[in-house]
């Protein structure tokens, strides 16, 4: 028998009895490596370059970097692979509908933004081009027997399942004009840890996907079999195809490594988008999902992380000192999380907002705090106008030096805007005022902590700075607009703003709904982690010397880090913007 789920659909109730789903079950295998990774450095501490235990920790590094988990999804035109691999993540942006594709492979990764990468059979250096050119490369009429000598296209698109370390690779060959597209095909298949065959309820199983299908059981290779399209057909129509399949598959030796799955990745992908629990469940995807994530997580535990384990305690006699008590501990921990060493954990039906896993995709590089970009616009309108007024008019020179000039913070910000000739016409008349009341003081003066004081105060004062009058009412209106925006509806809050911890606590002084701040305390600690994994793995990658393997979040994740917590650098406290006047 097959493995079959298709003849029991999901329903609305199985949402309720969730227990894991598959995005939570991608996190904890991540993590685990972070941890691993975290515990490898450790062990290595101060290990010369040239010792045998440096090496072995760094390859060690670089398998943890380079892992990922890969599926690939195999098809004829108008099967619905695109479809199905945009419902999986949460996005409309894989182009559908286009032209059986040529001896190409496009793979599906993370990126940090959306783009396409063509790598040429004889170039090593990528071009990037626009996803809508995507057929330009792949597809037989944009790209005849690939007379542009593709090797293969990855697609980067910013999801969340994709940044756990999944990737899709989709792959011609069934029903493909081009012979070589076969051999091309079956020579990635090695790589591949699951292969997902696309069908559909219109012409289930064509004899090109009955011989593949018998050629994946007998490599040994794990296959999932998606009927796709059941929105097409109701009832006994939908039950009579899947029994058709089933015996098809009970008479193929072997067939027991085949699971079965019905669903229909339009719907799922609308439902998805629209945040309709009740069309995802009765989609079906959310089980081939489930199921899918479920046996790449637990292969790979077995494969990996417990391999990693073991090559750990190996690595803590190769340094040559007695191992660390702690760590051991916490390598004796991870392995303990590990299903080896448990029941395994399964994952239920999706029971989370599918907007929530979108919401998270916006944690990354486009999460900048919405009052501090009110503040940077703001005071840079000011002084784009009034740097022009200092450089021209001799009352504002005069009321400037009056105030004692800008602030530390804004002096400098002023300089990156202004030009030498309007700073030196403008601060004249700053030095002139100064060198009269250096004088007054010390004309004046009895002791000199009385001119310690005198002048700390003169120097270090600015309690008239525009541009910290300007910045103090942008900071005000964008709390009030932002408040407004997300109760103004009167029906409570609405949206989840993104805050640094600078703005964070006005905010909340000023929101009454304490479940609203308890829903925004989440999102915070979700950013949060989110920045600390993405800084662990750009660690990982940098240690282990696959720098090319990172995203620009990855990238990014120290100043996006410090942002956070610190606010924008245009925003933040004069002592701390003013350190920048010694890196030139």
């Amino acid at each position: 028998m097959t493995g079959s789920t298709a003849d029991r659909p999901a329903t609305p109730q199985d949402a309720g009895s969730s227990s894991t789903a598959p995005r939570d079950l991608l996190q904890k295998y991540d993590r685990l490596k972070l941890e691993l990774a975290a515990l490898i450095r450790e062990i290595l501490g101060d290990t010369k370059q040239d010792a045998p235990a440096w090496q072995a920790g760094r390859e060690l590094l670089a398998r943890l970097a380079e892992d990922r988990f890969n599926v690939a999804v195999v098809g004829r035109f108008s099967r619905g692979k695109s479809t199905l691999m945009n419902a999986v993540l949460g996005t409309d942006r894989l182009p559908t509908g286009i032209l059986p594709l040529t001896s190409v492979i496009t793979i599906v990764q993370y990126g940090s933004t959306e783009r396409a990468l063509v790598h040429y059979e004889y170039w090593s250096i990528p071009e990037e081009i626009p996803l809508e050119r995507l057929s330009d490369y792949v597809t037989q009429e944009g790209n005849p027997s690939n007379r542009k000598r593709v090797a293969y296209v990855a697609v980067q698109i910013p999801s969340e399942t994709l940044r756990r370390g999944f990737s899709f690779v989709d792959t011609p060959g069934l029903g493909s004009p081009v012979a070589a597209s076969s051999a091309i095909t079956s020579g990635f298949f090695p790589e591949m840890d699951a292969v997902v065959l696309v069908t559909s309820f219109e012409a289930a199983l064509s004899p090109e996907e009955i011989d593949f299908l018998r050629q994946s059981v007998q490599g040994a290779r794990k296959t999932f079999l998606v009927i796709n399209k059941q929105d097409l057909v109701i009832g006994d129509e939908r039950d009579k195809v899947i029994r058709y399949v089933e015996e098809m598959l009970a008479d193929m030796a072997g067939s027991s490594a085949v699971r079965l799955f019905a669903c229909s990745a339009r719907d799922g992908l609308d439902a998805k988008l629209h945040d309709d629990a009740e069309k995802l469940s009765k989609s079906g995807l959310p089980e081939f999902e489930q199921e899918l994530v479920h046996f790449l997580t637990t292969e790979k535990t077995e494969q990996t992380l417990i391999l990693t384990c073991r090559r750990i305690w190996e690595l803590t006699a190769m340094v040559g000192t007695p191992p660390n008590a702690e760590v051991m501990t916490r390598v004796r921990e991870i392995e303990d999380k590990l299903p080896h060493h448990g029941a395994e954990e399964r994952a239920g039906t999706v029971a989370v907002s599918p907007s929530a896993l979108l919401r998270s995709e916006q944690l990354g590089l486009g999460g900048s705090c919405p009052i501090c970009g009110e503040v940077v616009s703001r005071v840079f309108d000011f002084f784009a106008h009034y740097q022009y007024q200092l450089g021209t008019s001799s009352v504002v020179q005069k009321a400037h030096a009056a105030a004692g000039g800008f602030c530390p913070m804004h002096t400098w910000e002023y300089e990156r805007i202004a030009s030498p000739r309007g700073i030196c016409t403008s601060y004249a008349v700053v030095f002139d005022t100064l060198a009269h009341q250096l004088r007054a003081m010390s004309a004046t003066a009895s002791s000199v902590e009385g001119l310690s004081r005198e002048l700390t105060r003169v120097a270090a004062t600015h309690p008239h700075c525009k541009a910290c009058e300007v910045q103090a009412s942008a900071e005000e209106d964008a709390l009030s607009k932002l408040v407004l925006k997300v109760t103004g509806n009167g029906e409570g809050p609405q949206e989840l703003p993104l805050l640094c911890f600078l703005h964070l606590p006005s905010f909340l002084a000023r929101i009454e709904d304490v479940e609203f701040g308890r829903k925004l305390l989440e999102q915070q600690a979700e950013m949060c982690e989110r920045v600390s994994e993405n800084m662990q793995r750009y660690v990982l990658k940098f240690d282990s010397i696959r720098r090319g393997l990172l995203s620009g979040e990855e990238r990014r994740a120290h100043l996006q880090g410090l942002g956070i917590v610190a606010g924008h650098r245009k925003v933040a406290a004069a002592g701390i913007e003013s350190s920048d006047i010694w890196r030139g």
